[in-house]
């Protein structure tokens, strides 16, 4: 038994945890329904009033009585739903949790209640039946997305006012019993309705948030997919399938417009040492601020990407020999004083040999050429000591393969 209480404890938590977590999307939901349901509500009332003061007959004080009373409650109605959906189109604009929006959306249903119930007890002049109280006890719990603890409130107040009002125009004790039992299953009815139907909206909406997050995570995993596929991990920078292909893009445009194409390859020397020394965590971290350098160093049309390892290569599009080989030691400058951060306490000063070839304009080559000549130079910038800057001119008879090679022999 003691379980049984606790999981009943734990149940009704998580269900009003839950309700809280929607209870913003059913508050605007109901001022939304507010609006257009005014539409449609007052004019029957109106109408209904229309047809109990001009059209009903009255043959009798009771009857008398209720063609006033049926009339002035359906007017009153009318209006009061008027200035409900006044209030709620203004609210909708808000903040949902607002005291406002949140009395609006009570309000309302609790009117369309208390009218159900008074309609019922006015008809008790006429006539035995409640149906009125029945049936706006179920429009009401079907048109409105209303809180558990909210719905139990509500219809037991109406209910407990029905149940006294009753005996003023009812006065069969007979007839009085069963209209009260009636209106007790009436109103049950009506509240069972709304918690299932807000315990059903409830589900529905955590479903849907739960896809939307689903399917937004595998947006973003197709997104870091694509991505990964064009960039390198580490760096951020382009990796060398995707360098290719804007390489051969900026190829095409430098040869239709007759414009100078550089690029210019970066080795960080001795970088094995860092690892060796440092461990591999240091070694990444001094990648990262290479590919920082270069990348704060160049246009925002050129393109940085590394190639593999230590290697970095910077495409220059529109730009001649001259113009590259003084972009590449401003760089190398730039780099001798900027020493990569290990710790809040440690740098590590490195230094790197870069390569400049260039595509002057009207040459025809390829980017394994290009490459290729960079790559050239930059082999010649080791062989002379690193830490320095060289070019080369390019060699047309180069062939794809030969872009294949990182490193001459």
């Amino acid at each position: 038994m003691k379980q049984l209480w606790t999981r009943t404890v734990v149940a009704l938590k998580v269900a009003d945890a839950n309700s809280r977590l929607v209870a913003d999307e059913a508050i605007r939901g109901n001022l939304a329904r507010i609006r257009w349901m005014v539409l449609i509500v007052a004019p029957l009332n109106l109408l209904g009033a229309a047809v109990f003061w001009w059209w009903a007959a009255a043959d009798s004080t009771e009857q008398t009585a209720w063609k006033h009373l049926s009339g002035v409650s359906h007017l009153a109605m009318a209006c009061w739903l008027g200035l409900c959906a006044l209030a709620a189109h203004h609210l909708l604009g808000s903040s949902p949790g607002s005291r406002a929006a949140v009395a609006v959306q009570l309000v309302t249903p609790l009117s369309g209640l208390l009218f159900a119930g008074a309609f019922a007890v006015i008809d008790q002049l006429v006539t035995p039946n409640i149906s009125p109280f029945l049936l706006g006890s179920v429009f009401v719990s079907s048109a409105f997305l209303i809180r558990p603890g909210a719905a139990v409130v509500l219809y037991a107040v109406v209910y407990a006012l029905f149940f006294w009002a009753l005996e003023w125009t009812q006065p069969d004790p007979v007839q009085l019993l069963t209209n009260r039992l009636n209106g007790l299953f009436a109103a049950v009815l009506g509240m069972v309705l709304a918690l299932f139907l807000w315990h059903k909206n409830t589900v529905h909406l955590l479903l849907q948030r739960e896809l939307q997050s689903r399917n937004a995570a595998l947006v973003r995993q197709r997104e870091e997919l694509a991505w990964l596929a064009k960039r390198d991990g580490l760096t951020g920078l382009f990796n060398r399938s995707e360098f290719l292909q804007l390489a051969e893009v900026e190829l095409l445009r430098a040869q239709r417009n007759g414009t100078d194409t550089s690029a210019i390859m970066v080795d960080l020397d001795r970088f094995k040492a860092v690892n060796d020394l440092h461990g591999h965590p240091a070694g990444d971290k001094v990648l990262k601020h290479a590919a920082d350098w270069l990348r704060g160093g160049v246009r925002a049309t050129d393109t940085v990407a590394r190639i593999g390892g230590e290697e970095f290569v910077v495409l220059l599009p529109q730009t001649p020999q001259g113009a590259a080989i003084a972009l590449a030691e401003k760089l190398l400058a730039v780099l001798q004083t900027s020493p990569a951060p290990i710790t809040r306490e440690q740098t590590l000063a490195f230094t790197a040999s870069l390569g400049v070839g260039t595509l002057p304009a009207g040459h025809g080559g390829s980017v394994a050429a290009l490459y290729a000549a960079a790559d050239h130079a930059l082999y010649e910038a080791k062989r002379k000591g690193r830490n320095r800057v060289e070019k080369t001119e390019p060699d047309a008879s180069l062939t794809p393969s030969d872009f294949q090679r990182m490193r001459r022999t």
